[in-house]
């Protein structure tokens, strides 16, 4: 097939104009005389996540704007006829997904061509999402800790007095950084909301009591919940992370191993000391 002109824009997150930071979330193909136009979004908003936090994450109309935009976009292809089209709707965009300029590109198969800038533009490494995914919530946790720049902050394989339910509660790992936090790996996976929520709140009152009521060894204590929340619900782990609140917890998303990783490492102490 011989090729054609076309043009790409990237789709992006961009939480505050004026500071310009933006994360790619998508992007679009536009090939005038094909009379091709159509965006490929990522599904995930892991890397919304990352880059900008729990505020971006809680950021509920993120994916609905994706799909709103590829949506008008299907919708309104036959009004899209040459490169001003595309470059008017580039300006006119208004909320926090806009697209770049439009970048010029030859188009030998459209469908293939705007998959193979999806995966170098815009998709999350592969073999990274696929391992991950693969492993046991404890095992991925075991591995992540398993760092020689980790061990010196961490204590293992503890045992504490959960005061209000009268129980020894069981955890993997801790650390101190001021309060000593129980780090404690939960799998909410296919599990029904009613459920969850159920889960969650036995998890708050156990947290509530270890917050309360400080250990004679430990100190002052904090329950710190590593969540996988695969095959459930979108908004499981928000309301999750609500009930959590309630109960002084805090939870890092399987996703997100890498932040509680460098929380230990930036504000940990040395244990023993």
């Amino acid at each position: 097939m011989n090729a054609t002109k076309g043009y790409f824009c990237l789709v992006q997150y961009c939480p505050d104009i004026a500071r310009r930071e933006a994360a790619n979330v998508g992007v679009v193909l536009f090939c005038p005389d094909l009379r091709f136009i159509r965006a490929k979004m990522i599904k995930s908003n892991h890397r919304i996540r990352k880059l900008f936090g729990e505020e971006a994450d809680n950021y509920q109309h993120l994916s609905a704007m994706k799909d709103a935009l590829a949506n008008r976009l299907e919708v309104e292809k036959a009004e899209f006829n040459v490169l001003e089209d595309l470059q008017h709707f580039v300006e006119t965009r208004a909320n926090k997904v806009i697209l770049t300029r439009p970048n010029p590109v030859k188009v030998f198969d459209p469908e293939q061509d705007l998959a193979a800038l999806f995966k170098e533009l815009v998709d999350e490494p592969a073999k990274q999402l696929t391992v991950c995914a693969a492993l046991p919530l404890r095992k991925r946790l075991d591995a992540l800790l398993a760092d020689e720049a980790v061990k010196p902050f961490l204590q293992t394989n503890l045992r504490v007095q959960v005061s209000t339910m009268n129980e020894i509660l069981e955890v993997p790992y801790g650390f101190q950084n001021g309060r000593f936090n129980l780090i404690r790996p939960v799998e909410f996976t296919q599990q029904s909301e009613s459920r969850i929520k159920n889960a969650a709140c036995v998890h708050a009152v156990e947290g509530l009591s270890l917050f309360r009521h400080p250990d004679t060894q430990l100190g002052n204590m904090q329950l710190v919940v590593v969540a996988d929340f695969s095959n459930v619900a979108s908004d499981a782990a928000n309301s999750v992370k609500s009930i959590f609140a309630e109960g002084e917890v805090r939870m890092f998303t399987s996703d997100r191993l890498d932040d509680l990783k460098n929380e230990i490492l930036t504000q940990g102490k040395l244990a023993g000391s």
